[in-house]
């Protein structure tokens, strides 16, 4: 392989025309982070058009109480964060493996919605296991934060929006286009073990992490990216993702991975006690062994329940065009070539 052509080509390329996984996973954090960036361009550009609309682009205040203006604040960042992360997987899909963006896993396919509906109840259940051993322990105790019906029906629907966007946006970073490039050269088991490591990582700025912290998210990502690896498409990760965090912040009014910005809107109250290692303190349960026990009980249920399985659509759907697209050829293809030699 003295061929400088080779070599390059041997670096980059696969058996299969294709950029490498690790090289489309770069490629997909690039053009995330310019996605997200053009969309804050645009933002600002429209405030400035509109400036009762300034506001938007301003920082949350961080008080315990939020206005309402900081809770517009608050859907705008995240939608802006599930677009640019739309974009990218488009994008990457269809110029490295020349698949849709509906592909990547929010595909209508048969069963989708019973993904997402078991996906849902599992995740809040499991998130009830442990803050019920939390509880048990004494780490854990509540009350009422609000009884009142047009309390409770504002709050529900504020957090299960807010869940849904921020647990489909980051399924579709951590389990989308990059955990698939991945599962397609490497195998499922080194897909999963990559992105849980990065997803655990991801979480170390949060408030409040630590180690146990840490590695209860590694976990997490174990749970979900199996869900993905189960169907194929990610119902079912985003409803376990999203579920999860919704009975932590709504129900129980617990910190969700160290944030507290929901708390207003819950249903309980919840007050973190000793032993820590158990409660998870201030980053709640999923800094504390209660979380580990529920993680590692609901990833054995979900992979023996046999209720998951891929459907013929999804499994259609994520295969690769192998043809290899002309901006990523380092040599010319032969058809090329032979038309060049043909017009000669």
């Amino acid at each position: 392989m003295s061929d400088p052509l080779d070599v390059a080509r041997y670096i980059f390329m696969n058996d299969e025309s294709e950029l490498r996984s690790g090289w489309r996973m770069l490629v997909f954090a690039l053009f995330l982070v310019l996605a997200a960036s053009l969309l804050m361009g645009l933002s600002k550009a429209f405030a400035t058009l509109f400036p009762p609309l300034n506001f938007l682009l301003a920082e949350p205040s961080g008080s315990e109480t939020l206005s309402r203006r900081e809770l517009i604040l608050l859907f705008a960042a995240n939608l802006r964060n599930l677009a640019a992360a739309l974009i990218a997987s488009a994008i990457c899909a269809r110029m490295l493996e020349r698949r849709s963006l509906a592909s990547v896993g929010f595909k209508l396919h048969r069963g989708w919605f019973r993904d997402l509906g078991l996906g849902s109840l599992m995740g809040a259940s499991a998130l009830a296991i442990a803050v019920g051993i939390a509880a048990a322990a004494g780490a854990i105790t509540f009350d009422v934060n609000t009884t009142r019906a047009e309390n409770l029906a504002l709050g529900c629907t504020i957090a299960l929006l807010f869940f849904l966007i921020a647990g489909a946006t980051e399924e579709l970073i951590f389990r989308g286009f990059p955990f698939q490039a991945l599962v397609h050269n490497l195998g499922g088991a080194a897909a999963v073990a990559i992105t849980s490591v990065i997803f655990g990582l991801a979480h170390l700025a949060n408030p409040s992490a630590t180690a146990f912290s840490t590695i209860n998210t590694i976990l997490a990502g174990v749970w979900l990216g199996l869900a993905y690896l189960m169907t194929r498409s990610l119902w079912l990760a985003t409803a376990l993702h999203w579920s999860w965090n919704f009975a932590m912040a709504f129900i129980f009014g617990l910190p969700v991975s160290g944030f507290t910005t929901l708390d207003q809107l819950a249903w309980l109250r919840g007050s973190i006690g000793s032993p820590l290692w158990i409660s998870g303190g201030n980053y709640g349960p999923e800094g504390g062994a209660a979380a580990t026990v529920a993680l590692i009980l609901s990833t054995a249920a979900m992979w023996k329940s046999g209720l998951f399985t891929p459907s013929e659509e999804m499994l259609g759907a994520i295969r690769h065009d192998r043809r290899e697209p002309a901006f990523v050829s380092i040599v010319p293809n032969e058809e090329q070539t032979a038309s060049d030699h043909y017009q000669d």
